[in-house]
């Protein structure tokens, strides 16, 4: 049975503090999407999301170095930590481009796409909880990492019917531009939010 006891398993928290900036700025995406009055206030607040989420991770490495155990292998736990902190800076991407470009408010698709990422965040904010105890949460951890490969293949049907939605003919060449890179960039960021998800499920499998 693998334990976290005496292993300073506090560093989880850090990499939940993380996730919900995550969260913070998916939930930034869609209200934006809805409502663009929110985007100059919205775009200062995401970069300073990001800037918060590199201290953290700062104050992961800086802490891990002065550990001599640690909850799981330093490389693993390094990763989780790099590729979550992408995630916040995919999303400050994701908001950044819809002032960028513009883009208004957002149909259907696009806001569909904003809720998946703000349930990949959720899941993530939990797993980063249960990793505290693998052994006990062995079960539930699968399950959610599960459910975030399926929200990222929704999320890729999604993408790819906006894409053909925008290329139907019917599009001035501006709106196909402004959210082709849109929708590019929330894809980009429910893939990384599945990597990470996918991590986590590396790291049961080793540990369990």
């Amino acid at each position: 049975m693998f334990s976290l006891v005496t292993k300073h398993e506090e560093f989880f928290d850090f990499l939940v503090t993380n996730a919900e900036y995550f969260h913070k700025g998916t939930v930034m995406a869609k209200e934006v999407l809805q409502d663009p009055s929110k985007l100059e206030r919205y775009s200062k607040e995401v970069k300073n999301l990001e800037h918060s989420a590199d201290r953290v991770t700062h104050e992961i490495t800086t802490k891990m170095r002065h550990v001599f155990i640690t909850p799981i292998d330093r490389e693993d736990f390094f990763l989780l930590t790099s590729t979550l902190d992408d995630c916040v800076d995919d999303v400050q991407d994701v908001v950044l481009s819809l002032k960028l470009y513009h883009a208004g408010i957002g149909w259907e698709l696009p806001l569909r796409m904003s809720e998946i990422l703000i349930e990949m965040s959720n899941e993530l904010i939990i797993l980063f909880r249960l990793l505290k105890d693998i052994d006990k949460n062995e079960t539930e951890i699968g399950e959610r990492t599960r459910k975030i490969n399926s929200l990222e293949s929704e999320g890729d049907a999604v993408y790819r019917n906006a894409i053909s939605d925008l290329f139907d003919g019917t599009h001035e060449v501006m709106e196909i531009i402004r959210w082709k890179e849109i929708m590019e960039a929330m894809e980009d960021t429910a893939n990384r939010a599945e990597k990470v998800g996918n991590l986590i499920k590396e790291v049961v499998m080793k540990y369990a």
